[in-house]
């Protein structure tokens, strides 16, 4: 089983992000090694651009392909068999998502779904300290579901490739996890939680700035049609 990472980085030192230590500290407890291609110092590149780059240079050379933010750390370090597991009942697994989304005016993948339609969970890094974190659950896990969020997505690579999915490059960060999700579903890829632990240090969206509203247009108006015909 070969499983390869890849994030986007802005820090010019690749050994201080928070994905490059969760990694290295994988493969120093595992047996089953996970190898990182991780973009540091990047300006320019958006992550649905690395990605598919990603995928056409070594997704017919790995299993599984992880698509993961640069400011995460796996709590468990058996993630290859978690993955491997997870594998076995859906083509593409998350941490956290929900059931039955709509397409609104404010699409963020939690507020597109009833409450009880969301699934999954994760954790986040308790501000101010090195060792604690807060755990939000969403709902059950494992579950299926209809999208997923991008802090983590895992992907057999050889049913990605030959249905010819690929992320949407007219994103830079924002919608292309949910843009990916939708376009997994039209492309009959099975969509699943898998109980995977991770600590995320991101505050998550904190304003609608001019870049999402864009993205947000984008999207609402890329899938209103298609799903209208």
């Amino acid at each position: 089983m070969k499983i390869i990472a890849c994030s986007l980085s802005r820090n010019p030192d690749p050994c201080q992000t928070k994905i490059y230590k969760s990694i290295q500290k994988i493969n120093r407890h595992s047996e089953q090694k996970i190898d990182l291609k991780l973009l540091h110092n990047n300006t320019k590149l958006g992550m649905p651009q690395y990605y598919n780059e990603c995928l056409d240079t070594y997704g017919k050379i790995c299993d599984y392909m992880i698509f993961v933010h640069d400011d995460v750390d796996f709590v468990n370090m058996d993630l290859a068999y978690q993955i491997e597991d997870g594998m076995k009942k859906y083509d593409i697994l998350g941490v956290a998502g929900c059931v039955n989304p709509q397409i609104k005016d404010i699409n963020l993948w939690h507020l597109m779904s009833d409450r009880n339609n969301l699934r999954g969970f994760a954790g986040h890094s308790w501000e101010g300290t090195n060792d604690q974190m807060l755990l939000t659950v969403f709902g059950p896990s494992p579950a299926r579901v209809a999208i997923i969020d991008g802090v983590f997505i895992a992907v057999n690579c050889k049913k990605v490739l030959n249905s010819k999915t690929r992320f949407d490059e007219n994103f830079m960060f924002h919608h292309y996890d949910m843009d990916f999700s939708n376009t997994c579903n039209m492309n009959k890829l099975k969509i699943g939680v898998w109980p995977i632990m991770v600590d995320h240090s991101s505050p998550g969206l904190r304003e609608f700035h001019d870049s999402w509203k864009k993205s947000n247009e984008y999207f609402k108006n890329k899938w209103t049609k298609i799903l209208q015909n």
